[in-house]
């Protein structure tokens, strides 16, 4: 009893966490996706080189890649909530 109490806190504990995670790198990607706007704005004028757009760009690349990580990693600690919850009962929902 307590070792599946225990799953199910570290579960909503993992779960909890990445959903922060997921948060932080959405906005991640928000503030870099506006570097890269204001980059290219600033190379078009020429105020700025070709490498600040890339590596702006480079760095919005990196939090996307990362942001979907997050996501899968949320949908795999909910995947194990239910599983440390006992899961599946709503196969059984239908069926009286």
């Amino acid at each position: 009893m307590l070792t599946s109490l225990e799953d199910v806190e570290n579960a909503l504990v993992d779960y909890a966490n990445e959903l922060l995670r997921r948060r932080s790198l959405a906005a991640s990607v928000d503030t870099n996706l506006r570097t890269v706007t204001l980059s290219s704005e600033l190379y078009t004028l020429g105020l700025i080189d070709f490498l600040n757009v890339f590596d702006s760009q480079r760095s919005l690349y990196i939090s996307q890649f990362q942001l979907v990580q997050s996501e899968q990693n949320v949908a795999l600690n909910l995947v194990a909530l239910y599983k440390a919850l006992g899961g599946g009962w709503e196969a059984y929902a239908g069926r009286e």
